[in-house]
């Protein structure tokens, strides 16, 4: 039996990281790991709970009441908090913000990292983030990273979001960028062997494909 096969994809917000990753996985075979998706999840329960995530010692209180799992389902990868599926809850802006708050928290990630680490053991996975190379799986066979520029991933944001402010979602970007680059629990870097992909002129298919041939090039 061969050992497991994990695919590593970082990059900033709005790249198409989780869109990219779910094609690859599909077409792989491998299990999809969301990892922005655990994230999320720690949000919308500090969110939902009327929780200050800016108050360090009460994000990480809150950990002890937190469960995460990834359940596979018919209509794809479900997010469930403490039994019940959050899938539908999280994608909103409001959440996209205090994630990035959250993800900040050195106790958050530690916690997630080792739940990530620990779905990689014992099988393939695609998994995507902005530390999955250098801090989840530093190991990982194949590293990716997916960039564009931040006036792209705003107007790829703005047809998720529908209409919206321009140059307010592309400050948001902006400014999750450099706080994203900045923190001080690993922050999103590229590692010195991930390959590099601009997909500022690539449709999503395209960059499935030259994934998927840096792949059957192993």
């Amino acid at each position: 039996m061969q050992p497991p096969f994990t695919i590593a994809i970082d990059g900033p917000m709005g790249v198409g990281k989780s869109t990219v990753a779910k094609l690859i996985a599909q077409k792989l075979g491998f299990t999809y790991i969301d990892t922005g998706a655990m994230y999320r999840a720690v949000a919308y329960y500090n969110l939902q709970n009327k929780l200050d995530i800016t108050d360090a010692s009460s994000l990480e209180a809150s950990l002890k009441h937190i469960n995460i799992e990834l359940r596979d389902s018919q209509a794809g990868r479900r997010v469930f908090l403490n039994g019940s599926d959050i899938t539908d809850h999280i994608r909103t802006q409001e959440i996209s913000e205090a994630t990035s708050v959250v993800s900040t928290n050195a106790t958050v990630r530690a916690k997630l990292v080792k739940m990530q680490q620990q779905m990689a053991e014992h099988a393939s996975v695609v998994m995507d983030g902005r530390d999955i190379g250098s801090a989840v799986l530093p190991n990982a066979q194949l590293k990716i990273y997916l960039d564009a520029t931040p006036e792209i991933r705003t107007r790829r944001r703005m047809q998720d979001l529908g209409s919206v402010d321009f140059d307010q979602i592309l400050q948001q970007t902006v400014t999750r960028d450099h706080r994203d680059k900045t923190r001080a629990a690993s922050p999103l870097v590229q590692t010195s062997d991930a390959i590099y992909i601009d997909t500022g002129d690539m449709t999503i298919e395209e960059v499935v494909n030259k994934i998927y041939a840096l792949y059957k090039a192993f």
